[in-house]
């Protein structure tokens, strides 16, 4: 049937890509890298979608990274914890469409830390979605853990510069009397992390579930001095409100905040007194840097450090295991930042170990790069083109926390540029090519995924414009200029023409010709991952019975010239394809859409009426019954029937008798596609008088796409009005008929069309055979034989004689 070379898509899609062919090293295995998709999705930020595969193995890895350009005065990295608490877990698409608004869009995210993935409180809260690290957002802080022997910490401090470090979350808290107790965490158990944070005193806001959930020590309430702000990294007033308790797990109103004291840092908190003012200072250490974090997202391992792959941690549990995985890195100047998931799980992505996706990050431009949450979890969205992986969960899951791109740009609807969807453009010769355009605001925000209106013009050298809106490839020129016009912008793209292709598909697997249109096969060839039309002029045709069907070798044009079936097959270079033609010749203006009727075969069914009968009568029948209530009155007719040949319409011919009938739904359906339900309501109905209902093709399906055919009809229903209780009615259903427009709605042998069948119509018939005159041969064929000879002559002569 098919011929294909076996590495149709990958050949495809390497000889169509702009950075086909090169080379990733993952750990030791090298991966050729395509590039399926980039382009510009927001002001200074680029989406990439990457196809790594290993020819031996023939394993293969799905990679989507964003690039954002830091030096752009819109951008900014920005963090989200769901539903804005240190527990609850929201989507990443919905936490940005929550926090957007003019002048703040949240256009890229990806998902942030480890969490919580159940646990509830001593008063019964859920804790489920808290992040594991530290986190910070928009400076404040959610939560601050001394376990950075663990988990690495994204620092983005208050001047917009990037480091992931495992920071150390430290202080002192003073009090008025001068003595002093280190600080160990915020919103976190004072004896979470063992030794590092007891001791110690901790802290906690109302985003820490509402309360302490402390079970020892002491606690006291404290609010800001007025004018203090919760500052990150500088030292700030708090002033003590109440006694110092040790009852544990005290409420933490809005406003308010809880200093906790572990162990010996119990005793500081004992003594403090109502009204006093102790001074707070929180620090983030590493190796002797400080840091004032505006935001801190935390993932383990750290994957890259100065543009190297680190294997410190690699071999530690999840991390060696192949998995969908997520990472946030930037690059050696910061002027950089990426967003990466590799899908895994899948038979198109098998995941990647932690190392691996340091080298792909490294490919990608980072220097450093740190792993996030991964499995499910692992998303990368964009507001205006959705989610760009196939999240493993199937669908995408909610998270604890994630990272954002944040524009300050100005809202603005106004398309200032335009680019091609398709950032490669390489055809085979003949190729057709329907471009589709993104818009631009002056920001460069991505506002429209469809700009209608372009027009194209190329050198008539490379090709030519169909339409004002296809670019056909039919020039000898190899490489030329493809420019897109927009409302006075532009938008240029390099063609190249290449000589052959590793795959070609004919679109419909099979048609069915009515021997009266000629049929222009429809082929394609693969870019990429998608299929794009080509002309069949580049094809070579034959047909396989030339008797039924004819093709033109070097054209593609088919014809049918009797009913059967055949093949035809279409060759360019190495390859082909096969397509199945069905010759369906009509005979006549009307055909009987279930000839020699058997009513058995039909189911009827009725509500407001009874003793329903019906008989057989020619290619109809007739029913009968008597009136009753019921309500929604109605009979339906129930049998699956696939129509000839390529019908123009549908026609139904009855007679209601005095039956209140109101109007019609027939139940049909293309090939391949869905069941509809066409109403068809009459400007007219009168009693005792013959009804034609017509239902065209056009109304409910496209009657040129021979992918549609051979269409189908499953029900006829007739809704009434209510009946008369008790009166009988009679129905004469006359014909269930399908419409052929190319036969002209003359009698059978009536060649001349005068109306009467007569000797004229003889000599008619004579004339076209002796090719004197020219009539439809479906009128001429008598005898219904497929051919017009002189035993069609005998034919009518004996219907004259009749």
């Amino acid at each position: 049937m098919r011929k294909t070379i076996t590495s149709l898509v990958f050949s495809a899609l390497a000889a169509l890509t702009a950075t086909a062919g090169n080379v990733v090293s993952l750990q030791g295995t090298e991966y050729t890298v395509d590039t399926l998709f980039h382009n510009q999705i927001g002001p200074g930020t680029t989406q990439t979608s990457l196809w790594l595969r290993n020819a031996a193995t023939l394993d293969a890895l799905r990679v989507f990274y964003t690039t954002m350009d830091m030096t752009n005065p819109y951008l900014s990295l920005r963090g989200v914890c769901a539903t804005d608490k240190l527990a609850g877990n929201e989507r990443i698409s919905a936490m940005a469409e929550r926090k957007s608004k003019p002048g703040q869009r949240y256009f890229v995210g990806v998902n942030g830390d480890f969490f919580y993935t159940s646990g509830t409180t001593a008063r019964g809260v859920s804790t489920v979605g808290t992040p594991v690290g530290s986190t910070v957002v928009d400076g404040e802080i959610y939560r601050a853990r001394n376990n950075a022997t663990l988990y690495k910490n994204l620092v983005v401090d208050t001047q917009g510069k990037l480091y992931i470090n495992p920071f150390f979350f430290g202080g002192t808290i003073v009090a008025p009397d001068g003595s002093q107790a280190t600080l160990g965490g915020i919103n976190t158990s004072s004896s979470e992390t063992a030794a590092s944070n007891r001791n110690k005193v901790t802290l906690y806001s109302n985003l820490h579930y509402g309360s302490t959930n402390q079970s020892n020590g002491y606690e006291v309430a404290a609010v800001l001095v007025e004018g203090e702000k919760f500052e990150t990294a500088k030292p700030f007033k708090m002033k003590v409100v109440g006694t110092p308790t040790s009852e544990h797990d005290m409420l933490v109103p809005e406003g308010t905040y809880v200093i906790h004291g572990h162990g010996t840092a119990a005793d500081f908190v004992a003594k403090l007194k109502d009204g006093d003012e102790v001074t707070v200072t929180c620090s983030w250490t590493y190796n002797g840097v400080s840091v004032e974090p505006y935001q801190i997202v935390s993932g383990n391992p750290k994957i890259l450090e100065d543009g190297i792959t680190l294997q410190s941690e690699a071999d530690r549990g999840d991390a060696n295991t192949r998995q969908p995985r997520a990472a946030i890195g930037y690059s050696h100047d910061g002027k950089k930042a990426y967003f990466m998931v590799v899908d895994g799980r899948s038979p198109l992505s098998s995941g990647v170990r932690t190392t691996w996706l340091g080298d792909i990050m490294h490919y990608a431009g980072a220097t450093e790069a740190v792993n996030m949450d991964g499995g499910g979890s692992a998303v990368l969205y964009t507001s205006t083109l959705g989610i760009r992986n196939k999240p493993s969960d199937g669908s995408e899951r909610a998270d604890g926390n994630a990272f954002y791109v944040v524009s300050s740009a100005p809202d603005d609807s106004t398309i200032a540029s335009i680019r091609f969807v398709d950032f490669s453009l390489k055809f085979p010769k003949y190729g057709i090519y329907t471009p589709r355009f993104y818009g631009y605001n002056q920001y460069g925000m991505l506002v429209s995924q469809d700009v209608k209106g372009v027009t194209l013009s190329c050198d008539a050298a490379l090709g030519h414009i169909m339409g004002d809106t296809t670019f056909y490839a039919d020039g000898g020129q190899r490489e030329g200029i493809l420019t897109a016009h927009y409302n006075g912008i532009t938008a240029s793209e390099t063609v190249q023409i290449i000589d052959a292709v590793d795959g070609i598909k004919i679109t419909n697997d099979s048609i069915i010709n009515d021997g009266f249109k000629e049929y222009s096969v429809d082929v394609q060839t693969m870019i990429g991952e998608n299929y794009m039309r080509i002309s069949p002029l580049a094809l070579t045709w034959k047909s396989l019975d030339e008797s039924i069907v004819t093709i033109g070798e070097n054209t593609g044009a088919l014809k049918g010239l009797r009913n059967g079936t055949t093949q035809v097959v279409g060759t360019l270079g190495e390859v082909c394809d096969t397509m199945l033609v069905n010759v369906e010749i009509p005979d006549a203006h009307f055909m009987p859409m279930d000839p020699n009727l058997d009513i058995t075969t039909w189911k009827i069914s009725q509500t407001g009426g009874k003793n329903a009968v019906a008989t057989a009568v020619g290619d109809g029948f007739t029913y009968t019954f008597t009136g009753a209530s019921g309500r929604s009155p109605k009979i339906v007719l129930t049998k699956t029937l696939r129509l000839w040949s390529l019908p123009d319409a549908i026609r139904l011919r009855l007679n209601p008798g005095e039956a209140p009938v109101k109007n019609f739904v027939l139940g049909v359906r293309p090939n391949g596609g869905s069941m509809s339900y066409q109403t068809i309501t009459p400007d007219t109905i009168k009693p005792n008088e013959e009804l034609i209902v017509t239902l065209p093709t056009s109304d409910w399906c496209d009657p040129l796409n021979m992918g549609n055919f051979p269409l189908t009809i499953s029900s006829i229903q007739l809704n009434m009005n209510a009946s008369v209780v008790g009166q009988e009615y009679t129905m004469q259903f006359t014909g269930f008929e399908t419409v052929y427009d190319a036969i002209p709605d003359v009698k059978k042998g009536d060649v001349n069309g005068d109306g009467v069948v007569n000797v004229s119509d003889v000599t008619a018939l004579i004339n076209k055979i002796l090719g004197l005159s020219e009539y439809p041969d479906a009128v001429c064929d008598i005898n219904a034989d497929g051919e017009v000879n002189v035993s069609d002559v005998t034919a009518l002569i004996n219907m004259i004689l009749k």
